[in-house]
């Protein structure tokens, strides 16, 4: 009798200069393809590039290396094809709209090199619905692959009681200075009426001057990370370890890029026991039940400062938010119960 052989897969994850994946790797691709519930049933393999080598499926994430250009990734299909192999693109985020907002990243010379990716590519992977409705028409196989956090990464502990400054917390990418002036005012407002009893701390996210300018009067604390730890495994480790924080916030302004973002913040707060308050918003609408398992804010605000408020007097409603987040994180969203999906995928994607 002959025994199937396993999917053979190669993964070309995105990398900068230092030839480190991204981010974005780690979380979509090299996270769940090594997990132990999965890796006897896909044989996978990484790297910066594929040689030729015998396999049934080469998935490209996103912008793919720092020297990207329309004629290297049209080589690179043709070895592809050339072998046999699938080609399957992988975007997590909506770079054309991405580009309008931003107005210089990414650049214009990238847009026609995902534009072709997303064309030529037999199917695409993306994170949400709202982003694969947002390029059904550029590809008609679009699977939708939500994240999931690793477990193994991940120091799960719970809030200890007792009376302590109150710490809200915003951690994320320092390309959120839009996001965080959206709810400057209701921060300014609880500081005022909750002097010496509340602190703000913010990892990442905040890069322009002007609005630290803004912050400057304010008890924030920017929370300093060692270069040795902002690789993403690394960093979980530590942000899971060490953050302590009673509230979380993720405010997100209502454009079209935002609208195609995932749930990622919700994930990352529950694993650290915090109570969350997020932008009313596609992102968080399905995940994020509100007032069980963390609370939808819209875009106000007058309603940021009622969600604020609210938290800081009501521990119990905390505790309640921050622990329901916690259990549907660890019985829906880690790679414990997820990383089979990915399996599924790679077999739709051998039978389409």
């Amino acid at each position: 009798m002959t025994v199937p052989s396993l999917p053979r897969v190669h993964i070309l994850y995105e990398y900068g200069i230092d030839t480190r994946p991204h981010t974005p790797s780690y979380l979509r691709f090299i996270r769940p393809f090594t997990h132990p519930t999965i890796a006897e049933q896909v044989e996978t393999t990484f790297g910066w590039d594929y040689q030729d080598q015998p396999v049934d499926l080469v998935i490209l994430e996103r912008l793919w290396r720092p020297d990207v250009s329309l004629p290297l990734v049209e080589k690179l299909l043709e070895r592809i094809h050339q072998a046999g192999a699938r080609f399957v693109y992988a975007l997590d985020d909506s770079f054309f709209d991405l580009a309008r907002e931003n107005k210089g990243w990414p650049h214009p010379g990238l847009l026609p090199i995902i534009e072709f990716c997303l064309r030529q590519a037999h199917a695409v992977i993306v994170t949400t619905p709202v982003l694969k409705a947002r390029l059904d028409s550029y590809n008609p196989n679009i699977l939708i692959l939500p994240h999931a956090l690793d477990e193994r990464l991940l120091v799960r502990r719970f809030a200890s009681p007792g009376e302590h400054l109150l710490t809200i917390g915003y951690m994320g990418t320092p390309t959120h200075d839009n996001d965080l002036q959206l709810v400057l005012p209701a921060i300014r407002n609880v500081c005022r009426h909750h002097t010496g009893r509340v602190q703000f701390q913010i990892i990442g996210a905040v890069r322009n001057e002007g609005t630290k300018k803004l912050l400057a009067d304010l008890p924030i604390h920017y929370i300093p990370l060692d270069p040795r730890e902002t690789e993403y495994p690394l960093f979980m480790l530590w942000f899971s370890a060490n953050t302590r924080w009673d509230i979380a916030i993720a405010p997100l302004r209502d454009t079209p890029f935002n609208q195609c973002k995932s749930d990622i913040k919700f994930l990352d707060y529950a694993a650290i026991g915090a109570a969350g308050i997020f932008s009313r918003c596609p992102a968080y609408s399905t995940s994020v039940q509100h007032q069980e398992n963390g609370w939808l804010a819209a875009n106000s605000p007058e309603a940021w400062e009622e969600a604020l408020e609210t938290l800081i007097v009501d521990p119990n409603l905390r505790w309640q938010l921050s622990s329901q987040a916690n259990s549907y994180l660890y019985t829906e969203r880690t790679l414990a119960q997820r990383a089979p999906d990915w399996v599924t995928i790679v077999h739709q994607l051998l039978q389409s």
